[in-house]
This record gives C-alpha cells, sequence and structure tokens, in this order.
C-alpha cells in the first residue's frame, strides 16, 4: 500500500501536491477529498494517485483529515478530469474543481453535514382500542389531541407543521417520552421544481423523418463505441421530440443514465417541464444559477442513481450519473458552450470525449450547425442525420431585409407606420423601421405577441468626443465602456470594470461628449415610447440577473401578460410560443463587424 499520495489543489499552478499517508490510518482511494495542510492555511483537496517517490531526505507533510470514506469524484469523471488538464493545458485542481458542487470544495465539511433536514415526528406506537387511548391521555387532552393529528397524516407529520396546530413542544416530548411517538431527522431535498408537478405529457407521434432519425439513433446505442452523430433539423422540425424519444429508450427501455446540455440557462427551465412531462422525478436540474444545497442535492441524486437525468448549461457536462448511455447537446452551434474563466473550456468538445470514454452515444443537434461539426461529418468524424421538414408541416416564415439606409423621415408617409415617423435613436438614426414599426402595431391590434433581438445589452454602446473622438475604455480590457442608463455608469462587458460617466472628455476638455450605438436598454425605451399602452419585457443579463428571473419573464410571456419581448441572444434559442408572430432583428448586420474570425457564422446562426 502506497505511503503517501499526489493530491490536486484548486489553485492557479500546473502541479500536483505529494503528501504522506499515517502509518496505521486509511488509504484514500482515487477521487477522495481531503484535508491538507498547504503554506500556513488548510485547504480541500483531491486524491488523484499515488505519490511520487523522492529523496529520503525530503520530509513530507502529512494529509490531515480524509473527508469522506467513499470518492466523491467517480473515477470517470477523474479520468475526465485529466483529459481536459492536459488538453486546454489547464491545472487538475481548477478542473476537478469545476466539476463539483462547490460545498464540495470549501472548507472541509463532511457530506453528512451538507444535506438539509427536518425534524419529523412518528407515531411509533399505534392505539387500536379506545381503551388503550383512555389510559395514554387521561388528563393529557392535548397529547390525545396531537396523536390524532398524527393518525390523520398517516402516521408522520413534520414537527414544524404540528407545532403550527398549536400543539406545544412539550407535548410532543411527553409523547416521545411513553414511546408513543418518536422524533427522527428526515433529509429534505432541495429541488429548485419541487413546487412544480409534472404536466401530461403531449401526445404526439414521431412523423417519418422522426422516426427514422430514432431508428438510427437506437441502433447506434448498440455499437460498443458509437460515433457521434450531428442532427441536422430545420428550425421547429421536432428535435426535442426525438431527444425525449431517445431518452425513453436510453433511461426506461434500457436502465441508463443520461445528459443533456442546453446553450443557456434560460432554456432550462423550459427543457425541464418537457422532459419532467415524460421522466417525472428521475430529471435533476445541474447550473450555476442553482443555490448551493440545491446543486449538492441534484449531485446527490444523479450519483446514487435516485435521478437518471441530468439537464442544464455546460456544467451539467459533469454529472455523476452512472452508466452513461447518452448525452444530448441541443443547439450544439452556440457559443455560450465555451467556458471563458479559467479553466476554459468547450462543453460540446467536453461531452464527445466523455461519450467517448464511457462507451455513450453523443448526439448533437442544431438548425445551423457549427463549421467544426459540420466539416467533421463530412470527413466520417460524425454520423450525419437530418430533419428537413417542420414537425407540423407548416412552410418557414418569410424573411424581410430593411434597408435603413434610408433617411428616417422618408417613413412619415409610410402607410404601414400609420403616417407617423419612426422614432429615432439618441444617435438622430431610427431604431425601428417603418416596416417592422407597422408590423409590431398590427401585432397588437391582433392581440399576438412580438419578440426583438438585438444582441447589444446596455443603453449606448460608447460615449465619444464630438471635438477630438477619444472613447472611455477598460482600463484592464481596453474595449469601450458601455453606457448602462439604469444604473447611469459605463460598464465593461468583459471584465465587470465600471465606472461613473465622465461629465468632459479626458483628453480635450470638451464637454461635446455623445453617446454611440444600440443597446436593448435604448431598444426599450424606444419601443414604450413608440407603444405606450403595449406590455414591454427586456430579458438580457441585466434584468436576469436575480434568480428564477429567466422564469419570470417566460412566464409572462407563455401566459400571454407580454406584447412585446426584447433581449440579446437568449431570447433567440429554442423559445416556443404559439402566440408570436413576429420575430425583428434590429441592426442584424452589427454582428458581422465585430473583430472575431466568427463574426459571419455567428450572426448566421442567431
Amino acid at each position: 500500500m502506497p505511503s503517501r499520495v499526489e493530491v490536486a489543489l484548486p489553485l492557479p499552478v500546473d502541479q500536483t501536491f505529494t503528501y504522506a499517508l499515517a502509518p496505521d490510518g486509511p488509504r484514500p482511494a482515487p477521487g477522495t477529498r481531503v484535508l491538507v495542510p498547504f503554506h500556513k492555511a488548510k485547504r480541500v483537496g483531491w486524491v488523484v494517485g499515488p505519490g511520487r517517490p523522492g529523496s529520503g531526505k525530503l520530509r513530507l507533510r502529512r494529509i490531515s483529515r480524509i473527508l469522506e470514506e467513499e470518492p466523491s469524484l467517480p473515477p470517470g469523471l477523474l479520468e475526465l478530469a485529466r483529459w481536459m488538464a492536459a488538453y486546454y493545458i489547464a491545472p487538475l485542481g481548477l478542473v476537478l474543481r469545476a466539476a463539483l458542487p462547490s460545498v464540495l470544495c470549501g472548507t472541509g465539511r463532511g457530506p453528512g453535514t451538507m444535506a438539509r433536514t427536518r425534524k419529523v415526528v412518528h407515531i411509533a406506537r399505534w392505539l387500536e382500542s379506545l381503551a388503550e387511548r383512555d389510559d395514554a391521555f387521561a388528563r393529557a387532552p392535548r397529547q390525545k389531541a396531537a396523536y390524532e393529528f398524527l393518525e390523520r397524516a398517516a402516521g408522520s407529520m413534520a414537527l414544524a407543521s404540528l407545532l403550527d396546530q398549536g400543539i406545544g413542544r412539550g407535548v410532543v416530548k411527553a409523547l416521545e417520552k411513553k414511546g408513543i411517538v418518536e422524533v427522527r431527522d428526515q433529509e429534505v431535498v432541495r429541488d429548485p421544481f419541487a413546487s412544480t408537478g409534472p404536466e401530461p405529457p403531449p401526445d404526439l407521434t414521431p412523423n417519418p423523418a422522426q422516426a427514422a432519425a430514432l431508428r438510427r439513433l437506437v441502433s447506434a446505442l448498440d455499437a460498443p463505441a458509437p460515433r457521434p452523430v450531428l442532427l441536422h433539423g430545420v428550425t421547429a422540425s421536432g428535435k426535442t421530440l426525438v431527444y425525449i424519444e431517445l431518452l425513453k429508450e436510453v433511461v426506461d427501455a434500457r436502465a441508463r443514465s443520461a445528459i443533456v446540455l442546453v446553450p443557456e440557462i434560460s432554456l432550462t427551465p423550459q427543457t425541464v417541464t418537457r422532459f419532467r412531462a415524460h421522466f417525472g422525478d428521475r430529471v435533476a436540474v445541474l447550473h450555476s444559477g442553482l443555490s448551493d444545497g440545491e446543486r449538492y442535492d441534484a449531485w446527490r441524486q444523479l450519483r446514487s442513481g435516485v435521478r437518471r437525468i441530468a439537464i442544464g448549461a455546460r456544467s451539467a457536462i459533469f454529472a455523476p450519473v452512472p452508466d452513461l448511455g447518452a448525452i444530448i447537446v441541443d443547439e450544439e452551434h452556440e457559443g455560450s458552450y465555451k467556458q471563458s474563466d479559467a479553466p476554459r473550456y468547450h462543453a460540446r468538445d467536453v461531452a464527445i470525449m466523455r461519450a467517448r470514454q464511457d462507451g455513450a452515444l453523443c448526439l448533437l443537434g442544431s438548425a445551423t450547425p457549427s463549421l467544426e461539426s459540420w466539416s467533421n461529418q463530412i470527413g466520417g468524424k460524425f454520423e450525419l442525420l437530418r430533419l428537413p421538414e417542420r414537425a407540423t408541416g407548416g412552410s418557414l416564415p418569410p424573411v424581410r431585409v430593411v434597408d435603413l439606409r434610408e433617411p428616417p423621415s422618408a417613413s412619415a408617409s409610410n402607410p404601414s407606420n400609420g403616417g407617423r415617423p419612426a422614432r429615432p435613436s439618441t444617435t438622430g438614426r431610427t431604431v425601428l423601421s417603418p416596416e417592422l414599426t407597422g408590423a409590431i402595431r398590427l401585432r397588437l391590434e391582433r392581440g399576438e405577441q412580438s419578440i426583438l433581438l438585438l444582441n447589444r445589452r446596455g443603453y449606448s454602446t460608447f460615449f465619444q468626443c464630438r471635438e477630438c473622438g477619444e472613447v472611455p475604455v477598460c482600463a484592464a480590457c481596453s474595449v469601450s465602456l458601455t453606457f448602462h442608463r439604469a444604473t447611469g455608469r459605463l460598464l465593461c462587458h468583459h471584465c465587470r470594470y465600471e465606472e461613473r460617466v465622465p461629465d468632459r472628455c479626458r483628453r480635450c476638455e470638451s464637454r461635446a461628449l455623445s453617446r454611440r450605438g444600440l443597446g436593448t436598454e435604448q431598444v426599450e425605451r424606444v419601443v414604450t415610447e413608440s407603444f405606450p399602452r403595449a406590455r414591454v419585457a427586456r430579458m438580457d443579463v441585466d434584468t436576469t440577473a436575480r434568480k428564477w428571473a429567466h422564469s419570470e419573464i417566460l412566464g409572462r410571456v407563455g401566459r400571454g401578460e407580454v406584447d412585446i419581448l426584447l433581449g440579446t441572444q437568449m431570447i433567440a434559442k429554442g423559445l416556443d410560443y404559439p402566440r408570436v408572430t413576429l420575430v425583428g432583428v434590429v441592426d442584424a448586420d452589427v454582428g458581422l463587424h465585430l473583430p472575431d474570425f466568427r463574426a459571419s457564422e455567428r450572426t448566421f446562426q442567431l
């Protein structure tokens, strides 16, 4: 047995550290959390293997404490983390930290202290006859009332609920002393969707194209090493139905597990609702928007196999599911699958590697596949399946491109705008074209909904001095600062640096400062002024920072409480609302001019 082990610490260093084990102590397996001394503090780390041999003169520090009997990190995830560390040139400890709930990376609390429990009162001795009751509750009417409450509740009730009924703690203790009841700690699972029961599943039958794709996918499950499959389906072709039917085969027929990745947290509630309608409580949610407790409980239930399907954004790729059968990456082309902070990784590529390591099927779905995936299917690395038609049989909506170079005054005579000129922005240019303004007004008259997309948040994209052309930039990132009207501040969208709005130019001291460019805040102002009676909702990073803000906004849209939804790219992904009959893309070509070699590709994919 090794007397030393290698420990990875969540530090930005490209190495592991060798620690000694107590001679008569247990030998932790790889993946086990340990508490170790590091410099003058103690840190939580993970055993990743036996220690490297060293010089006999070297004095090793000992592990302070082994934090768990069973490794929190399954062997497959440890292997995946090693691959990520090598492929992305990332510290192994940071990769492991990203793969685990934050409560398992902190101060060394044991798993038993992380679960939430509540006191539950159970009937320990049932009193069947009246004589027994009279004897037990002689001169104790409150004890009798408490017993009858428990009896009506099938023998158990939360202590807090019993106290709410006016039963005192002394009464419960007296019953406990008589051996009639016992009070136990019962774990409470923190499920963010517990308050919303699963909806009945819709009665949908796969069309011929969907059925053909499913037959091929099911046959691929039998292969020892399935090739990744690219499912290229036009918008509204029914890719979600294919996903659900595939998971019925994986989870129901084969009793295996699955992971479903979505590109945005905003899509998670809608996706979870659809999957829970078919799979009920076997679905768990994993993403960064959950509380630490919710994420920890979901992680444990997935690890134990109580729940078999993990749904979430990119971090859900680390779900500790046993016997992984399939990974589905919806909207695989989306750039949000790429993690920009350390450790930097692309969840789609990690999904492909994890499926390969576990012998699982990786299904990539998109209406506009990434060039990498398209190239991989051309080269034979991926298999291509197509859904060429809409599931409902309808045609794709018409698309009209409007030239905004026409002077705003020309819209005054446009009948579609009711004879009103299109309202200009703070820069003097038209925000909504006469055609778009008229189309929105028509939808409002019909009681229909509209969506407006502008993939830039804030009010104005930058400030500029009209005298010398100076633009305030971030001191750290050297990019222009965006003006946010709600806070009255200039903000860097890369590092979150912010500063107050200057009252004069820093270079020439001129006060001739002007706001340039459009953001979602400014479009919201223009829309509310143009349509004062319309119910408008904005959805971007600023309005969805609060927990469940995504669900609240989308819920209002689904209930018909919003007439016009405007936002950034998070509203362009997978939303399905039958009342929406108009989508307008404001400044559709702005993304073409970004300093990014993928600019044209990403603009097309919107």
